[in-house]
């Protein structure tokens, strides 16, 4: 009898140990999801692959920027974010595959593709090892998601078990305006 007891005791808390076991081991995507490197607005942050440091932050609710020859503007039901950065690669050319911010929500927020053509963007241009990027990157989300937002720059689009810089956005230091002209303010 007391070795029936004894057997039913371990099977019993082997059963426990192996329910928190499983509910304590974190999922896939947290196992293989990007290595983050944290940093905040103004300091230079160095990652794997790439060297990034955000300048400033422009917040505004209309946007005027030149596209072949012509001014095109671009409302927003929230906030224009735009965000002035330089980058430069540390070992070999690369381009910046994976920028987005993450609001206060923990929401991912791409960058805008409203504003293609605009001859300033960070985007899409290739960093080379030395030679400093300077540009910016455009995003377009709600005005309660920029408190406590982040930026995420990788050199993946959706970067697993590589590098990504997380860089805090200063919010009460943006510039705010109610029309920002890429082109023609000093950015």
């Amino acid at each position: 009898m007391k070795s029936a007891l004894g057997i039913i005791a371990i099977v019993v808390i082997g059963g426990a140990l192996l329910a928190l076991l499983r509910w304590t081991t974190p999922g896939y995507a947290v196992l293989t999801g990007p290595i983050e490197t944290v940093g905040r607005q103004g300091a230079p942050i160095e990652g794997a692959d790439f060297t990034f440091k955000v300048d400033k932050l422009i917040l505004s609710e209309l946007l005027v920027f030149p596209r072949y020859g012509k001014k095109v503007e671009r409302g927003t039901g929230g906030l224009w974010a735009v965000v002035a950065a330089e980058a430069s690669a540390r070992r070999g050319t690369l381009l910046l595959g994976g920028v987005a911010i993450r609001g206060a929500s923990g929401r991912i927020y791409e960058q805008s593709t409203r504003v293609g053509g605009t001859p300033q963007l960070l985007a899409g241009r290739e960093l080379q090892p030395g030679l400093l990027q300077r540009g910016l990157l455009v995003f377009e989300l709600p005005a309660d998601e920029i408190k406590g937002a982040e930026l995420l720059v990788s050199r993946d689009f959706s970067p697993r078990l590589s590098s990504q810089l997380a860089v805090a956005l200063d919010e009460g230091g943006a510039i705010r305006r109610t029309v920002l002209e890429i082109g023609r303010d000093p950015l």
